[in-house]
C-alpha cells in the first residue's frame, strides 16, 4: 500500500509540474491566428449564404491566467446574411477557462469573465457537441449602453443607460418542455440620445436632444420550457412603455419562439416640450399610427415569431386584441 501511495504521489506531482509548465511556457501568441480562426468558425464562418458577411475575430494579446487564458482588446464582428457586416462587440479583457471534467465529455463548459463597456461580466456556459445551449449562469454589472456600437448601429442614435443582468437557465433534455430558471434585466437611466428614431411602419421621428425613459425592469421566470415576460418603465419622465408575453425556448436560442405585445405612450409633459414630435405623431396618426392608438393614447405593437427572423409590427386593431387577452 505504501508503494502504491508513493507511486500515486509521484504521478500526481509529475502532472502538476507538467500542467504548470505548460501554462507558464506555452507560446500562446503564436497560436493567436489559429484561435481567431476557430472562434470565427464557431460563430458561423462560411455559413452566411452567397451574399452574407462572415464573422471576424481580432485578439490584441493572449496570456495565461491561472489555468486559463486571458485575452485583451478582443473585437468580434458578428456574421450577417446580408452584405453589411453584423454587430460589432468590443471586449476590453476576457478570461476563458474550461471545466476539467468537460474535457472527457461531449458537453463542454466554459467559464468566462472580463470587462465590457465600462462594466464587468461573468458566465458559465455549457453547450453540447452541436452547440445547443444546455445551461447558462450569467451576471452582468454596470455596462454603459452608450458605449455599445451595436446599439448605435441598430437604432441610428445613441442608447443611454446602465445595464445589469442575472441569468440562470437549465435547458434540460428537451428545452421547450424542460427548461427552467430566470432572466432578470435592469437598466437604470434608459434613454435615447439626440437623433432620428425609426419605428415600425417605415416612419421616423426627430428626437431633438433625446428622450429619457426612466428605469427598465424586465423579469422572465422560466418553467417547463416557457418564459413569462413582463417589462415596464419606472420613474419615466418622457415615455411610458409596457411589454408582456411569453417565449418558448429552444437549445439554439435564436430559434426560440417569441410572442409579446406592448405599448408606449408619450407623457403630456414630453409632448409639450417637444412640439415637433407632437406634430409628427399627429401626422403619423393619419397613416400607420391611426390603427395602433387606443382610446387612452397608447400606441400598441407586437413581436411574434422565431427570434432569428423577428420583425416587430404596429397593431392594426387599436390594441383591442392585446387588451382582450389580458382580461
Amino acid at each position: 500500500m505504501k508503494r502504491v501511495l508513493r507511486l500515486l504521489g509521484y504521478v500526481s506531482w509529475f502532472f502538476t509540474c507538467f500542467t504548470m509548465a505548460a501554462v507558464l511556457l506555452f507560446p500562446l501568441q503564436s497560436f493567436r491566428p489559429l484561435i481567431e480562426d476557430e472562434l470565427e468558425k464557431a460563430l458561423g464562418k462560411g455559413k452566411q449564404g452567397p451574399h452574407g458577411s462572415d464573422p471576424e475575430v481580432t485578439i490584441g494579446k493572449l496570456s495565461t491566467s491561472g489555468l486559463g487564458v486571458k485575452a485583451t482588446r478582443v473585437q468580434v464582428q458578428l456574421g450577417s446574411r446580408d452584405p453589411d457586416p453584423g454587430a460589432l462587440i468590443d471586449v476590453d479583457t476576457l478570461r476563458v477557462s474550461a471545466s476539467l471534467f468537460s474535457a472527457f465529455s461531449k458537453d463542454k463548459t466554459l467559464q468566462l469573465s472580463g470587462s465590457l463597456y465600462g462594466g464587468d461580466f461573468s458566465a458559465d456556459i455549457t453547450v453540447d457537441e452541436k452547440q445547443n445551449l444546455l445551461a447558462a449562469d450569467i451576471e452582468v454589472d454596470d455596462v454603459d449602453l452608450s458605449k455599445v456600437p451595436a446599439l448605435m448601429a441598430a437604432l441610428g442614435l445613441p442608447a443611454l443607460g446602465t445595464l445589469k443582468a442575472d441569468v440562470a437557465l437549465d435547458m434540460g433534455k428537451t428545452p421547450d418542455k424542460d427548461a427552467a430558471g430566470h432572466v432578470d434585466v435592469d437598466i437604470a437611466g434608459l434613454g435615447l440620445g439626440a437623433g432620428s428614431l425609426a419605428v415600425p411602419g417605415g416612419m421616423s421621428f426627430d428626437l431633438g436632444d433625446g428622450i429619457a425613459m426612466g428605469n427598465l425592469k424586465l423579469r422572465m421566470p422560466v418553467e417547463k420550457g416557457q418564459g413569462e415576460i413582463t417589462a415596464s418603465m419606472e420613474g419615466t419622465p418622457d415615455i411610458e412603455a409596457v411589454v408582456d408575453g411569453s417565449i418558448i425556448l429552444r437549445g439554439r436560442l435564436q430559434s426560440s419562439r417569441l410572442d409579446v405585445d406592448g405599448w408606449f405612450r408619450p407623457t403630456a409633459a414630453f409632448l409639450e416640450k417637444k412640439p415637433k414630435i407632437k406634430t409628427a405623431l399627429e401626422l403619423a396618426e393619419q397613416f400607420a399610427l391611426s390603427k395602433a392608438k387606443d382610446d387612452e393614447g397608447r400606441y400598441h405593437f407586437s413581436a411574434k415569431g422565431v427570434i432569428q427572423t423577428l420583425r416587430p409590427q404596429l397593431a392594426r386593431d387599436n390594441g383591442r386584441r392585446a387588451s382582450a387577452g389580458k382580461k
